[in-house]
């Protein structure tokens, strides 16, 4: 949705750096789960309850996921998630890795003059950042979409499971 949809509404700016840091990652999880745990507290037991406390949580993130969509860029919520932040705090950053696991491999002939494959970024990353370094690009917020590698125009990048 964010990327196919709300992409073309997107005005594209620039994600705000507070929202990557480890301080506000951990605020954002921890509000989360404290109105989950508090609601599901008070609707235990009763299962309708119980499910609108998930569709509320679900309702309300998506909102807030596509109000910052058209303020900054589409993929805004998900760079602070309570799910993408569980996630990267546990994604492997160095070799080696567990199988199957992808990896955006930058050859050391990048000049990271272009940078395309940044400009392509759906989190607005810089994957020629890992430029030569043998276990790719391993940022926990990647999502290994693959459309840095097709963006490359020398076609020094490669996407590896």
């Amino acid at each position: 949705m964010y990327d196919r949809l709300l992409s073309r509404y997107s005005p594209h700016r620039p994600i705000p750096r507070f929202v990557r840091r480890k301080g506000f990652r951990v605020a954002m999880v921890a509000f989360i789960f404290t109105v989950f745990g508090v609601q599901m507290y008070f609707a235990w037991g009763d299962w309708n309850a119980m499910g609108k406390v998930f569709w509320n949580i679900i309702l309300v993130t998506t909102v807030v996921g596509i109000v910052l969509s058209f303020i900054y860029a589409p993929r805004t919520w998900c760079s602070f998630c309570p799910m993408g932040s569980l996630s990267a705090w546990v994604a492997p950053r160095k070799a080696p890795l567990p199988s199957g696991y992808r990896s955006i491999r930058v050859a050391d002939s990048c000049r990271m003059k272009c940078k395309s494959c940044a400009r392509v970024c759906p989190m607005q990353l810089a994957p020629y950042d890992s430029r030569g370094v043998a276990e790719g690009y391993l940022h926990p917020d990647c999502l290994k979409c693959g459309k840095c590698v097709e963006a490359c125009p020398l076609k020094i990048m490669e996407l590896k499971a």
